[in-house]
């Protein structure tokens, strides 16, 4: 099994000094991109407490031993029609070009807590995306549709909404679609239905565990029953995987922002 542990880090690697509390999450093997539009490639994620463009999106609580995401409405370069503070699993440091499939499998398990997210006109809470398993077209896949980039589209999103998570994902609207067809966007839609999980999160810390495998989606919240997908919408997916984990604010209102705080990230990969 090929993994990696998004536990503590080494002082060493976020530069601080040998009385500084450690980060909990080592980012090697994530790629982020800011509300500013600022991405991974742009400066160095090590140096991330001491560099201007992660401020005030992306810090270190020390006294809570927590990673912490911002987000509100920021011009910047991106090119998302909301606000984007998102990590972005890259298997191989610095490529997107390698994920995981159906058939690897792979596991998320998270702590965290939404600390903060702010009210609309209407006095509803705003929401925001955590988690998503995303899917990518493979370098063959690109070509055979004759594309010069890879196509993504999320395949499972996990979001925080009415102060609980509510679970969407992409089916089939035709399920006796077979070959390339799989790979059009246009063969995709939404679900109608809305999975929430059962227990009201709030603003309380949160343990979350993703499995996906061949032909199966589990989900856990706390200790919850699991959600699972098991249909052939999810054995008829064929793009490469990769997980994001983050705060995706949905809203533009002014003077919205949401923060999110991350304890844990534990990835792995395999049978």
């Amino acid at each position: 099994m090929k993994s990696f542990f998004l536990g503590a880090c080494s002082l060493l690697l976020f530069g601080f000094s040998a009385a500084a509390q450690e980060s909990p999450i080592n980012l090697w093997n994530w790629k982020l991109e800011l509300p500013s539009g600022y991405k991974a490639s742009d400066w160095k994620l090590s140096n991330y407490q001491k560099d201007r463009f992660a401020k005030p999106f992306f810090h270190l609580d020390t006294l809570d031993s927590a990673i912490v995401m911002e987000a509100y409405p920021s011009e910047g370069t991106s090119k998302s029609k909301y606000t984007r503070n998102t990590l972005r699993e890259q298997m191989q440091a610095g490529s997107n070009d390698v994920n995981w499939t159906m058939k690897e499998g792979a596991v998320l398990e998270a702590d965290f807590q939404v600390t903060q997210m702010s009210k609309g006109e209407n006095g509803k809470y705003h929401r925001t995306i955590l988690f998503q398993i995303d899917g990518r077209t493979t370098e063959k896949q690109t070509e055979k549709l004759g594309l010069k980039k890879p196509k993504s589209m999320p395949m499972v999103k996990i979001y925080w909404q009415n102060e609980r998570l509510r679970v969407t994902r992409k089916v089939l609207k035709d399920e006796s679609m077979v070959g390339d067809d799989l790979l059009l966007k246009s063969s995709w839609k939404e679900t109608e239905s809305t999975i929430y999980a059962k227990e009201k999160v709030g603003f309380e810390k949160v343990h979350i565990r993703i499995e996906v495998k061949k032909g199966k989606i589990t989900i856990q919240v706390n200790e919850e029953k699991p959600i699972v997908f098991r249909d052939l919408s999810v054995s008829q997916w064929y793009f490469e995987n990769y997980f994001t984990v983050g705060n995706y604010l949905q809203s533009k209102e002014a003077g919205c922002h949401s923060t999110v705080k991350f304890y844990s990230l534990v990835v792995s990969h395999g049978k």
